[in-house]
């Protein structure tokens, strides 16, 4: 009767661990110490939202300027922008994420402009030269004759690192600093291409993300955060577009 019982004990606790694990983030953390981290990326979450983005697609009008990035960009209001605009952010997103879905998007095909905002997801999963090269394989993807505006990965508020339980600490002048260089060089490589950077209107005077730019999380933009880089993004794709209509009537 007490082998029985205990047995009964021992096959509870296993189920009761393996829920617990399954609700945690475990075996992310798991697969990342192994390398085996690029499956984890692929969410339901995002699963869910790239359902949705299908279901759009189709009614996108022409000539659309198309937005695709992360979180960040999921809490943008690109109408603000451009009139003509979708929102095709994912929370959670990486450059990984977006070279699986941009074949989902027929509409980038009749779009009048692409901004592409995305790579601060990626900095915990891989190196900064995996991340430019993930850059390269979704430009590839995208028309040709068309402006890309490339926008610089925005910067942290490092002192909130510890609610995430990770060490921000030397991101922004490191490895987001080198990562923003690297894509500022990639833009210099086409005449389509343009960087836009708003972080220099967006941080403090210890070059982290100012308090009133974000929504107390350390890396999400409030409105007011939103409103800077509305702005910066709406002169960016003026440029863009002025840029590539001379190029055209000069042809």
């Amino acid at each position: 009767m007490k082998t029985k019982i205990t047995a009964t004990y021992l096959v509870c606790i296993h189920i009761l661990l393996a829920i617990i694990f399954l609700k945690s983030d475990f075996i992310d953390r798991v697969e990342h110490k192994l390398g085996y981290h690029q499956t984890a990326e692929i969410t339901e979450h995002f699963e869910e939202m790239l359902r949705y983005h299908k279901r759009m697609d189709g009614n996108v009008p022409d000539n659309a300027v198309i937005f695709i990035g992360d979180s960040i960009t999921q809490g943008l209001c690109v109408t603000a922008i451009s009139s003509t605009s979708v929102n095709y952010g994912i929370g959670g997103d990486t450059t990984y994420g977006v070279l699986q879905r941009l074949q989902n998007y027929k509409s980038i095909e009749r779009a009048s402009a692409i901004v592409l905002a995305i790579g601060i997801n990626d900095v915990r999963r891989r190196s900064n030269g995996e991340i430019l090269d993930n850059y390269h394989a979704i430009i590839k993807q995208l028309p040709k004759a068309i402006p890309i505006i490339l926008s610089a990965i925005l910067p942290l508020d490092e002192e909130l690192g510890y609610k995430w339980q990770d060490d921000w600490h030397g991101l922004n002048q490191g490895r987001i600093k080198d990562l923003n260089s690297g894509i500022k060089n990639l833009a210099k490589t086409d005449n389509r291409f343009f960087f836009v950077n708003a972080s220099p209107q967006l941080i403090d005077s210890s070059k982290n993300l100012a308090d009133e730019y974000h929504d107390g999380d350390g890396i999400h933009l409030n409105s007011r955060g939103n409103s800077i880089w509305i702005d910066i993004l709406r002169r960016g794709l003026e440029v863009a577009n002025k840029k590539m209509s001379l190029d055209k009537s000069s042809d």
